[in-house]
């Protein structure tokens, strides 16, 4: 009697491999769909943003420097950083993280209390 139910106890359910095949199979749509799909998408277009630098536009570094390119050279970008503009310094193209001006004004502290202000009353 109790070796009959410890057979019982150890036998394999029948057709539970399609079912974790199907299992995992959604499983993996799911990851693909929310997770490497849109990673793909965000990385094609750092690709073509990186491709499309040109001499004389603004760029800010992976470092968060930002400089104007002065040179193209295959892979290397030639920038020059700094206010007065002496200090070139060769980057690869895949360290460029954005095309952008740096904003360099100022604000005066009082237009920062009327700023927060405004978006109280809101």
């Amino acid at each position: 009697m109790i070796n009959s139910i410890a057979l019982l106890e150890a036998a394999p359910v029948a057709g539970g491999g399609l079912g974790m095949i199907l299992y995992f199979g959604v499983l993996f749509g799911i990851m693909w769909f929310l997770l490497i799909r849109p990673q793909r998408k965000r990385q094609k277009a750092v690709e073509d943003m990186q491709n499309s630098i040109s001499v004389g536009d603004w760029v800010m570094t992976a470092g968060g420097t930002f400089g104007k390119v002065v040179d193209l050279v295959n892979d290397i970008c030639v920038v020059e950083f700094g206010l007065n503009r002496g200090i070139r310094i060769p980057v690869q193209k895949d360290q460029i993280a954005a095309l952008r001006e740096p904003d360099l004004t100022v604000k005066r502290h009082e237009d920062i209390e009327e700023d927060t202000e405004d978006e109280d009353e809101e």
